[in-house]
């Protein structure tokens, strides 16, 4: 192959369609890395032997030599386009590399050789060797890098800083219709950085997030990075990069409170709640609790029932309100329906109102709720419970619906506190111990 020849037949090709203002080295090494990207797409899902015997279709092969002459072609432009002599440049890097990577003595071959039948050429792997840090870069060993799939997850700096603390940069990924992007990262600054996927491909995010995590790790080798996402397609890849010895890991997302409150506020035609939500709230309990005292036993029913209806109503503001206003039904008697009123004359000769004799009521003996897991204001340590159980189980749920039900069973709550299992199911999430996918999948962390 002359490559040079094939650099100048190129020139030519891009020059009869125009396209020499977009060939500049960042559009190329961007639009190579895209090429490798769909190059890789086709060995994914297989398995090595799989993948060793795939160039034997011959539409497979066509396939492979598709994107290798892609890979190819855009390589040489980028060469020709930064003045790089292609022969002399991989004859120098031959160099490098034989002097960084010294060849084993025969007296260590000849001693692999004795410890297995078969031929060394066929069972000798190399190791990975971690890259060495260079002085020059100035990297920090206390870099934690977190990379962002925008496409899946939308997290603001603020969320960004509460589920990674020591954060020190921040990558977001994002397609090409995802517009203002750094809106909501003010608090990082320069050290948000935005890489855009020009095309929409399958994965082609997922690769360049991969990709960009390779590059940082080679120019410092000692950071820390964080994938925020709920895609479960990372996990291979950040576990053979923390069997490498890299420190790497995944969170997931999920929308907060405020905005999941929202949605359902609309779905039911109710306005969304202001600041000045919780005042009302607190007053219309006063009065809920002031009516129900001056009621009949037999009226405290449906003053609680409104109460119910009042809390579903106001559950994103006054949720902790209503709590207090839960009190058991009244126990009809045969006394308190037979019990005569009571009339007093006045000084004035006209009766006076009549009022309810007392009657004996009979309390129910209230619920410990203090230790009840589940409850609003013991969220924490209800999401610590199903943790805790869902660890030891060996049957785990697999889809979110079954998720939802062993939540629901593990606090024991009735249909009415729908609210507080699936609070208990966002901080799951959040704190990186459930994954969800876009199917309804639900995914263990360790």
């Amino acid at each position: 192959m002359d490559i040079h020849a094939l650099q100048l037949t190129l020139r030519d090709f891009a020059a009869a369609r125009n396209w020499q203002p977009f060939h500049t080295p960042k559009n190329l090494s961007t639009a190579l890395m895209v090429e490798t990207a769909e190059l890789a797409e086709i060995f994914q899902w297989m398995t090595s032997e799989e993948s060793q015997a795939a160039h034997l279709y011959p539409a497979m092969k066509e396939r492979i030599a598709d994107e290798v002459a892609d890979v190819l072609l855009y390589l040489l432009q980028l060469a020709d386009h930064c003045a790089i002599d292609m022969p002399s440049a991989v004859a120098n890097k031959l160099v490098k590399n034989a002097v960084k990577y010294p060849a084993l003595n025969p007296s260590r071959k000849r001693a692999k050789a004795s410890e297995s039948a078969i031929p060394v050429a066929t069972t000798v792997v190399a190791e990975p060797v971690r890259p060495t840090v260079d002085a020059k870069a100035g990297q920090s060993a206390a870099q934690t890098h977190v990379l962002v799939d925008w496409e899946n997850v939308q997290p603001k700096d603020q969320d960004i800083q509460t589920l990674v603390p020591p954060v020190t940069d921040v990558w977001l990924f994002h397609g090409p219709s995802q517009k203002n992007v750094s809106a909501d990262q003010a608090l990082f600054g320069q050290r948000a950085t935005l890489v855009p996927i020009t095309r929409a491909d399958k994965n082609a995010l997922d690769f360049h997030l991969s990709f960009y995590m390779g590059y940082i790790a080679s120019r410092s080798p000692q950071a820390n990075f964080v994938v925020i996402s709920n895609d479960k397609g990372y996990l291979p890849m950040l576990e053979h990069a923390q069997s490498l010895g890299f420190s790497a890991r995944q969170i997931g997302f999920a929308k907060t409170k405020g905005v999941a409150k929202k949605a359902a506020a609309k779905k039911i035609g109710v306005k969304t709640a202001t600041k000045a939500v919780p005042t009302t709230a607190q007053t219309v309990a006063v009065s809920a609790r002031q009516k129900v005292a001056r009621s009949a036993p037999v009226k405290k029913a449906v003053a609680v029932k409104k109460m119910q209806t009042g809390k579903q109503l106001l559950e994103a503001t006054a949720k902790q309100a209503f709590q207090d206003l839960r009190p058991a039904p009244a126990k009809k008697t045969a006394t308190a329906k037979k019990t005569p009123k009571a009339k007093a004359v006045a000084g004035n000769g006209k009766s006076a109102p009549a009022r309810p004799t007392k009657t004996p009521s009979i309390k129910a003996k209230a619920p410990d709720i203090q230790n009840k897991p589940g409850l609003a204001w013991d969220l924490d340590k209800a999401v610590r419970h199903v943790q805790a159980s869902l660890r030891k189980s060996a049957n785990k749920p697999s889809r979110k619906a079954s998720l939802l039900a062993a939540i629901k069973s593990l606090l024991n709550e009735p249909a009415s506190n729908a609210a507080i299992v699936t609070d208990v199911l966002a901080q799951l999430v959040s704190r990186g111990f459930v994954l969800l996918d876009e199917k309804g999948g639900v995914h263990f962390n360790p």
